[in-house]
């Protein structure tokens, strides 16, 4: 721990031990033994350890010039991701527990449990490609109906994931279960009562995945199994919720496609 000081590292946590070493030679931007870069936004830096057992380092890089005074007004991007994975986690859901945390000047990072999961996008590209079974059909139906469940018990429980994008939904086979993560929980709310626009978000941040594999029927059979579990609406009340969900997220689809064709002729 002193070489940590030399090199002001301060680390915490309860296996901070165990991953100093490595977190030295992450920090300057080298793999240690039996790790490997994954790919990640603009906004972080994220390795995995491969052995022993699976483990993630993510380095929380500055978005903007304002990060230092959003850090000293609402703590740091880690910091949150911690806490509010914490709150996920004692209202009864799954999310990834932090190993060890800390900082090297301004840079923030923290190092979480690896876990036998992938995204659910990811999930969704390798299982369902057609044609399927009916084995497999019986068991895509599902876990769309148990993906619209758990969505619906999180926002009963009044909480308002902060980017409720499929990568960001980790699907684990555990036997014939299937269990849901939740990463990235930084900007993560929580209520008594969640306001309507943003159980629209959170909606529509589900429903932007077009992949060959999600059908109109799917999406239909997500929205019933979420509004019959968060059983806040009657059947106006949840059509007037599907069309507006709907609505908003053409018009994300739309600007998407208008800011991916301006970078296209940006590039020529």
């Amino acid at each position: 721990m002193e070489e940590l000081a030399k090199l002001d590292i301060l680390l915490y946590g309860s296996r901070k031990d165990e991953y100093a070493k490595e977190i030295t030679l992450l920090l300057r931007g080298k793999l240690p033994p039996n790790w490997e870069w994954v790919d990640s936004s603009s906004n972080s830096i994220v390795a995995k350890r491969l052995q022993p057992y699976p483990a993630y380092y993510k380095e929380f890089l500055s978005r903007s010039p304002f990060e230092k005074i959003k850090t000293l007004l609402r703590g740091s991007r880690c910091q949150r991701a911690m806490i509010r994975g914490e709150l996920v986690r004692q209202r009864g859901f799954h999310s990834p527990a932090t190993y060890c945390w800390g900082k090297k000047a301004g840079r923030y990072f923290m190092v979480t449990e690896g876990l036998n999961a992938v995204s659910l996008s990811t999930y969704i590209e390798k299982n369902w490609i057609s044609p399927l079974s009916e084995r497999e059909l019986r068991a895509k139906r599902d876990l769309i109906e148990e993906l619209g469940k758990e969505i619906g018990n999180l926002h009963k429980a009044g909480i308002c994931h902060g980017d409720l994008r499929t990568s960001n939904v980790l699907v684990e086979e555990r036997g014939q279960d299937i269990v849901f993560h939740f990463i990235d929980n930084e900007r993560s709310l929580f209520f008594k009562k969640i306001p309507p626009r943003l159980v629209v978000k959170n909606l529509v941040q589900v429903n932007m995945i077009f992949l060959p594999g999600v059908s109109r029927q799917d999406r239909l059979r997500f929205f019933h199994a979420y509004s019959e579990t968060y059983g806040s609406f009657n059947s106006g009340e949840k059509r007037a919720l599907m069309i507006r969900v709907n609505k908003r997220t053409m018009e994300r689809v739309a600007r998407k496609f208008a800011r991916d064709k301006g970078a296209e002729r940006g590039k020529t």
